[in-house]
């Protein structure tokens, strides 16, 4: 069967100069070939693929057609086959049988995988009505939801990544990546079963409610969600299930239904909780070290930081303005529980702000501008980093650090003018009160030093992000993402 559109028909959030029509017309195809050819997983512990991501987020900023190519030619090599096996070939999903098939993935009594068959299921289904009407169907419906079907938890699993894959193919406007997300989805376990009913509940009216950053305070001063003991040998999931154990899901439940969205968001409504989202995600992932030792990056909270930029294409396609508030409500608790799985990692605003925010390649400049030049790059007050960023990210083998990229630009477009002071949910608001009037009146930091952190985040964090996983074009060796659990003073004791 002919497989549902998978041309790029809509640009990316970026859309950076390099992008040409041969580069396109590439991205297209290796798209098709990797949902063609390639399972979800690329191992039998369930390690996601990634090649569309970072085809996608590299082809975004510009990255050379032959860079593409080397990409993809790079980790197709890693890639397991869609049907690990000839029977599983011989699996129909369809409408009747669909919901037997969750989860057919690492069943020990069951020796098959239906991914192939679901991609095959879920193309049927997009092509008869469409994707975002499939996505309302399958994903975020009631029926998608009860007797233990849970595809909304799903799709909200493993570190967020079957997210992740629709979410390439909402903002890109690529059906194919839908589908397969899709696919994954329901090749997921729900690992988090009670995040539908949480997804729900909200403050009743516009203006109620709390802010994230004043969430994350809470977060930080509950006794229900203290980390326990510290031990570096503990997996994510079992670190994630330890969250919410004890009362913890009880205690995420409500600080989740304190975020002031309502079920009817605006379109405001829906960009201001954006914007919140990202601010918080970078803080965690580039403010949470320990003053005077090396940065780490925290491999797992990076995910809520490259993750975020899908954040409005899904709103944009969501038709239920009920779905996109439980979208964001389930963002905020994924956000809170893998902070949490990390050991409650405290944003320092200071340690955020405290990197270059002129970050360079790590070369020294013996370039001299010409006599008529308006300015010298040599000089930080006349130089723009970006550019440099923009090259050294496109050369990196780790897919994860142009994606974490891509969301620094992004943000740094949208938010890079903000002044200290200008985050929301900075200063704590009382009830009924806006927080640029709390700002004013009250000023109490809802984090210490949070006050003073402004738009040159995204660009003192780009750098950090170079200069801990290498600038690959000029030599150094790729550096490594933080798997300790960094929160616990214990991933402290050594090195």
């Amino acid at each position: 069967m002919a497989p549902v559109s998978f041309t790029l028909n809509k640009k990316g959030t970026l859309n950076l100069p390099g992008i040409t029509a041969e580069a396109k017309k590439t991205v297209e195809q290796l798209l098709l070939k990797d949902v063609e050819d390639h399972h979800c997983f690329f191992n039998a512990s369930s390690f996601h693929n990634h090649l569309s991501h970072h085809l996608l987020a590299a082809y975004d900023i510009g990255t050379p057609v032959g860079a593409l190519k080397k990409m993809y030619d790079e980790e197709a090599k890693v890639q397991r086959p869609r049907y690990l096996q000839d029977r599983d070939k011989n699996i129909v999903v369809n409408k009747d049988n669909w919901i037997q098939y969750l989860n057919n993935n690492r069943q020990v009594k069951i020796k098959t995988t239906a991914y192939g068959a679901f991609v095959d299921f879920f193309e049927e289904e997009v092509r008869a009505i469409g994707a975002s009407n499939a996505l309302e169907k399958y994903i975020f419906s009631e029926d998608a939801n009860k007797d233990g079907r849970l595809m909304f938890v799903r799709f909200t699993s493993g570190a967020l990544h079957p997210f992740i894959q629709i979410g390439y193919g909402v903002e890109f406007g690529n059906d194919e990546l839908v589908v397969s997300g899709m696919a994954q989805a329901a090749m997921h376990k729900p690992t988090i079963p009670d995040i539908w009913e949480w997804a729900r509940t909200g403050p009743p009216t516009a203006g109620q409610g709390l802010s994230l950053l004043e969430i994350l305070r809470e977060a930080y001063d509950s006794s229900a969600l203290k980390p326990g003991p510290y031990d570096g040998d503990k997996l994510f999931n079992t670190r994630m299930a330890e969250a919410l154990a004890n009362g913890g899901d009880e205690a995420i439940k409500k600080l989740v239904a304190q975020y002031h969205i309502t079920n009817n968001p605006t379109s405001a409504d829906i960009s201001k909780a954006v914007e919140e989202i990202i601010w918080t995600a970078t803080l965690l992932m580039f403010g949470s070290g320990r003053p005077g030792r090396k940065p780490r990056l925290d491999f797992f909270l990076m995910h809520i930081v490259t993750s975020s930029i899908f954040l409005k294409h899904f709103a944009a396609v969501l038709k239920k303005p009920e779905h996109q508030a439980a979208l964001i409500r389930t963002f905020i608790a994924n956000l809170l529980i893998i902070m949490l799985s990390r050991g409650r990692p405290r944003i320092d605003a200071g340690l955020a702000m405290a990197p270059n925010a002129v970050p360079r390649p790590p070369v020294p400049s013996n370039e001299r501008p010409a006599k008529t030049a308006i300015g010298d790059p040599n000089n930080d007050a006349d130089y723009n980093p970006w550019p440099a960023l923009i090259e050294g990210v496109q050369y990196h083998s780790d897919p994860h650090v142009v994606k974490a990229m891509r969301t620094l630009l992004f943000a740094a477009q949208e938010y890079g003018a903000t002044p200290a002071g200008g985050i929301p949910g900075a200063f704590r608001s009382p009830t009924g009160e806006s927080l640029n009037e709390a700002s004013k009146i009250h000023g109490e930091e809802t984090h210490v030093g949070i006050g003073k952190v402004d738009g040159t985040l995204f660009v003192r964090s780009a750098g950090v992000l170079m200069d801990t996983l290498g600038w690959l074009n000029f030599g150094q060796e790729e550096g490594e993402w933080d798997r300790s659990a960094l929160g616990w003073d214990g991933a402290w004791a050594k090195n």
